[in-house]
């Protein structure tokens, strides 16, 4: 028994003095401090971050046509020109000259801005995944015509917060 006892104990010593070497490699291989940012300051790598989370602010165009998706429940920046005021509450904007796409609904906060086709804004507001009038009367506290907004139903949306025009904007 003796013998047994002795091998076992000779065993376990031996399996602990492997896996203690292997744990001081494994924790020196993981001593380096590089990672993906390789040669990048903290405060460069920082500053990616910030941008990274900045909100969208630019003109209404392809590019954040094709990801509007993703900035839904976000506040964006767009500028454009209307494309139709469609009543004092609501209006569409145009993509940029050199883009096709398609017009997006802007309601809410148009303030005494006198709006009219091709007059070039810049509207800060929250982008919504899916117009339901219903939903957009509660929250503006208004009861807008139903026929003129039966194209708009489930399209993205913009909530505006605020609408400036820009003079002198070619």
């Amino acid at each position: 028994m003796r013998t047994t006892l002795s091998t076992r104990t000779t065993t376990a010593r031996a399996a602990m003095a492997m896996a203690a070497a292997a744990s001081v490699l494994g924790l020196s291989a993981c001593s380096g401090t590089a990672g993906s940012e390789s040669g990048a300051d903290v405060e460069d790598v920082v500053e990616e971050e910030a941008a990274a989370d900045e909100p969208f602010d630019g003109p209404y165009d392809t590019e954040f046509y094709e990801d509007v998706d993703d900035y839904t429940g976000e506040e964006v920046t767009l500028s454009a020109d209307v494309n139709e005021v469609i009543t004092p509450e609501a209006f569409t904007i145009a993509g940029t000259d050199d883009t096709t796409v398609e017009a997006l609904l802007v309601v809410g906060a148009t303030g005494d801005a006198e709006l009219a086709s091709e007059t070039t804004v810049k509207v800060t507001g929250t982008v919504e995944e899916a117009f339901v009038l219903t939903d957009v009367e509660d929250e503006l506290g208004v009861d807008l015509d139903d026929a003129l907004f039966t194209e708009w139903e489930d399209e993205p949306y913009v909530v505006a917060d605020d609408v400036e025009v820009l003079e002198n904007v070619d």
